[in-house]
């Protein structure tokens, strides 16, 4: 079952701004708003996941550089594995 929890975006009643995280996987996906210490916290919780933010990839080493006022959503994707069969 696919829960979905969406906010207005802006701040919170603490003054941080709130991002949308989605998180995927086989069953679809999840969409929650929450501050970026939250999805940090989130993004950490899925060490497997590819990292999207604004929809572009990023690597994981380049979390700490991100400026999170500029960021309105991130997505956590299951990593894709090729071979052959």
């Amino acid at each position: 079952m696919t829960a979905y929890i969406v906010v207005e975006h802006g701040r919170n009643e603490k003054g941080d701004i709130m991002i949308t995280l989605r998180i995927l996987n086989e069953t679809g996906h999840t969409q929650v708003e929450m501050a970026s210490s939250e999805v940090i916290e989130q993004i950490d919780n899925h060490p497997t996941h590819w990292i999207f933010v604004d929809g572009e990839m990023i690597s994981r080493q380049d979390i700490s550089s991100i400026n999170w006022d500029t960021v309105a959503s991130i997505d956590l994707t299951p990593a894709i594995v090729g071979g052959s069969l």
